[in-house]
């Protein structure tokens, strides 16, 4: 089991209801682009989450189990 913290499990509530953005997430939970940034890494590295390229951005979601 891992242990995740406040901010990650607020990440993921928040790509569960939808499909998000950097961008999407800093600004819905109020967090900078840069500790979004880190947080969604931790959590693609974490195996929670993944994302496609679209354009310059990049799309997160949770990751079918």
């Amino acid at each position: 089991d891992t242990i995740l913290s406040q901010l990650e499990k607020k990440i993921l509530d928040q790509l569960k209801k939808e499909s998000s953005t950097i961008e999407d997430i800093s600004k819905k939970l109020e967090i900078n682009r840069i500790t979004a940034s880190k947080y969604l890494a931790i959590l693609e590295a974490k195996n929670f989450i993944a994302y496609r390229q679209i354009g310059k951005a990049k799309l997160y979601s949770i990751k079918e189990r």
